[in-house]
């Protein structure tokens, strides 16, 4: 939240990052995740309207071959699966807290990331929140 311009970099999709998601003692996402930062959260945006549209979804890393799954485990439980080639991390937390803990990050990361680059998120902001961003007039709107 601190920045104030994006780094260098040689192109805009050069432009690499991480999501840290650790749900009890299993870290399921961490450092070593590294993809396209903007295209990743965008992926989380659709993991988060798909679950919450069709009751289960799943998305693929924008830059690695690995899936992150939610699935419904009742009563209001979630599982969160990250699997690729070798790797399977399986964690199960609360529905909403797991939801609202995903929609709070991508809102934080897409209001940032549109005040240095100029752009409109509002598809993805809406999204994640399942409201339209249009009008919104700050952080907490």
């Amino acid at each position: 939240m601190d920045c104030t311009e994006l780094p260098k970099v040689r192109y805009a999709d050069d432009l690499t990052g991480a999501i840290e998601l650790t749900v009890g003692q299993v870290a399921l996402l961490g450092r070593n995740w590294e993809s396209d930062i903007e295209l990743l959260w965008l992926s989380v945006a659709d993991l988060v309207a798909g679950y919450r549209g069709e009751g289960r979804a799943e998305v693929r890393f924008p830059d690695q071959p690995a899936t992150i799954t939610l699935e419904p485990v009742p009563p209001g439980l979630i599982r969160v699966t990250v699997a690729g080639g070798a790797y399977r991390e399986t964690a199960v937390t609360g529905e909403e807290r797991l939801l609202s803990a995903l929609a709070a990050g991508g809102l934080g990361f897409f209001e940032k990331f549109a005040d240095l680059t100029g752009r409109n998120f509002d598809p993805a902001i809406g999204k994640l929140t399942g409201r339209s961003g249009a009008g919104r007039t700050g952080p907490s709107a």
